[in-house]
């Protein structure tokens, strides 16, 4: 029964929305922002200060609060 309950979790777990989850991976952030993954990357590459970037490893997270912020301030990009 444990593991039925675990299927179900994981499959809640993956049907998330962009805007219901905290961190997004780039593609995710891109397509939520409609800014291009390769500008995205670009920017994150040039700006190591950027305070919605999370590296866990090897692999690269969104914050999508952070993130959500950050576009608010932009005029330009």
């Amino acid at each position: 029964m444990e593991c039925q309950a675990q299927e179900v979790y994981m499959e809640q777990k993956l049907n998330l929305l962009p805007g219901q989850k905290l961190c997004l991976t780039v593609k995710e952030a891109a397509e939520y922002s409609m800014i291009g993954e390769n500008k995205l990357r670009k920017i994150i590459e040039d700006d190591k200060t950027l305070d919605w970037v999370l590296y866990a490893g090897s692999w690269l997270r969104i914050k999508r609060p952070q993130f959500e912020q950050w576009i608010a301030e932009q005029h330009y990009l």
